[in-house]
This record gives C-alpha cells, sequence and structure tokens, in this order.
C-alpha cells in the first residue's frame, strides 16, 4: 500500500498534530485526525494512539483524500461510517443523523424512568411486558441502547424515512443479534397498524423517547450550505424548530399507558415551550435532563396514574 509523504514528520503524532492544526473549525483536531488515520490504516484508536511516535511513512496515502473530506466539512463520522454511542459503535452513513454524545442523555433519563415504573408495575407484570418506542430512530442509536441495556423491555422504533430504517435495522442485527421490530410511520400516526409493529391496542406503551428533529429551518439552511452531509429531514424543526415536537407531545398522550412517561431531546432555548406543551397535555412530574455542558437537553414528563389525578375530571 502507498504511504504519504513523510518529508513535514518523522513520527506519526507529528504527522497528525500538523494536519490537525489545519482544522480550524473543530473543536476537537488532533482527535479527528487520529480517528481518519486509524480507518485509514485499519487499526483501532487505541492502537494508533499507541503507535504515535512510529515512523509517519506507515500512514496510507487514502489519509491524504478522507483528510481533505474532513476539512471541507463532512464529519468523522460519516467518513468513516461508524459512531460510537452508549459504549457502541454504531455504522451510520448519508441517510441518517449521527448521534451525538448529548443524546446519551436521552437513554439514561429513559433507563432511571423506565426503572421506577418497572418497579411500581412490577408486582403485577413480567418485566418483558414494559413497552418503549421510539420515534424518529434515525440509526437506531437511542432504541438499540435501550434494548442492549435492558434486554427484558419490549422495545420498536418509528421514522418517515426508508433509508433511516435500513440503517436503524443493519445496527440491530450487528449489535443486538436480531431486527427491533421498525416501522415507517409520521411521528405516531397509525403506528398501531403497521406491519413493523403489528396491530395492538391503544394505549400500549409504558414510555415514549424521541430525539426528534429540532433545528430551525433557517439554522438547517446555513449548516447544509456549510458542508453537513446530514439529512435536511433528520435536521429540520421548522421556523421554530418545534413543529414535529407539538405534534408528537399532542400524539403521545393517546399513545401512553396511565403513568407512562414522555421523554424528548430539543436544543435548551426551546426546553420552556416543551415544557408547556407537556403541562397543557395532562403530563406530571415535568423535569429537564442537563447535556455533558450542563445545559438542559431532554424533557420527561408522566402521565396520570389514574383518571382525575391531574386534578381534571
Amino acid at each position: 500500500m502507498p504511504r504519504s509523504s513523510s518529508r513535514e514528520a518523522h513520527s506519526v503524532g507529528e504527522f497528525l498534530a500538523s494536519r490537525a492544526a489545519e482544522n480550524k473549525k473543530s473543536d476537537t483536531p488532533f482527535l479527528d485526525a487520529c480517528l481518519v488515520a486509524a480507518f485509514c490504516m485499519g487499526i483501532s484508536r487505541d492502537r494508533l494512539l499507541a503507535s504515535l511516535s512510529d515512523s509517519a511513512d506507515s500512514i496510507p496515502w487514502e489519509f491524504k483524500a478522507a483528510w481533505e473530506r474532513r476539512l471541507s466539512g463532512e464529519s468523522v463520522a460519516s467518513i468513516t461510517g461508524k459512531k460510537e454511542f452508549f459504549g457502541r459503535d454504531f455504522f451510520v452513513d448519508r441517510r441518517v443523523l449521527i448521534p451525538r454524545p448529548d443524546t446519551e442523555v436521552l437513554v439514561s433519563a429513559a433507563l432511571e424512568l423506565g426503572d421506577s415504573r418497572s418497579a411500581r408495575i412490577g408486582r403485577g407484570k413480567g418485566a418483558s411486558e414494559f413497552s418503549v418506542v421510539d420515534v424518529c430512530t434515525g440509526s437506531g442509536a437511542v432504541a438499540i441502547s435501550l434494548a442492549a441495556e435492558r434486554p427484558g423491555w419490549r422495545l420498536c422504533a418509528t421514522d418517515i424515512s426508508r433509508d433511516a430504517l435500513e440503517v436503524a435495522r443493519l445496527n440491530s442485527l450487528r449489535i443486538l443479534g436480531r431486527e427491533l421490530p421498525l416501522a415507517r410511520a409520521d411521528l405516531l400516526e397509525d403506528i398501531e397498524h403497521s406491519p413493523g409493529i403489528g396491530t395492538v391496542p391503544r394505549p400500549f406503551y409504558d414510555m415514549i423517547v424521541s430525539n426528534p428533529p429540532y433545528l430551525l429551518s433557517s439554522e438547517t439552511e446555513t449548516l447544509l450550505a456549510e458542508g453537513w452531509t446530514e439529512p435536511r429531514l433528520a435536521l429540520d424543526g421548522g421556523p421554530d424548530g418545534l413543529v414535529l415536537v407539538r405534534r408528537l407531545v399532542g400524539q403521545a398522550s393517546s399513545r401512553l399507558k396511565p403513568g407512562g412517561f414522555l421523554l424528548i431531546e430539543t436544543d435548551a432555548l426551546q426546553i420552556e415551550k416543551v415544557h408547556d406543551m407537556f403541562e397543557k397535555e395532562g403530563f406530571q412530574e415535568i423535569r429537564a435532563w442537563k447535556d455533558l455542558a450542563g445545559l438542559p437537553r431532554v424533557s420527561s414528563g408522566r402521565l396520570p396514574w389514574k383518571r382525575g389525578e391531574d386534578g381534571r375530571v
């Protein structure tokens, strides 16, 4: 395999440091260079980091083209075709939104609230009856992570994009060793009649989780113009970013069992409006869950356990 020139640097570490200096737009330029190099070399990141003192001649010519893609704005995950999420590597490509580390709080919150609900209903029900649907699943990262962490839960997922569902199916097979029930649906509309999930009476979910598109349309246009390669469908949340969120909150109350939870990821600046939506739909115990930067990222709420618990008649 032809190798890169080592005239600029004698070691892998020096070579990657010089390339990282070219990447002015990234917050983690050296890590980006390491991940792209490891991908081109066909080795793990850990192995690369252990080889930083090796000769730069070990870096293949393929790195140059891959690095140019990164400098043009394409994400590392899109270049390498994988993204780590909640301790697992997910396959990703241009058909799906690349999972972000901040979305892991959605999984953590779902696990915590799901366990609390399971403990309450567990006396009369088996754990396998605890049902969760992930709406706007994309690569399947959230649903598959929950299924892997809680094998007894009954997980399914929806997305309006056939391409995204195919990526989710591939990740499900590779990570879980089985196909997660998937349905092409516009949020939760007609989900109970979906061939991928089957006919189920309503209300039928203990928990609904979602990381829907929540960027403003204007923000989406700017990011796509800057070189983002993720699909517009996975980014654009409408003029205020909350078009799909409003619809989902409105649909969720009729798809949840009594005491069921709804969890939705949005931008921190949208949290207050989302909480207002939850309250208007009768959700209780509304709270925000903070992301890695300490900003509110996920909203959660619980339906009343019984009629009248929310003060209504």
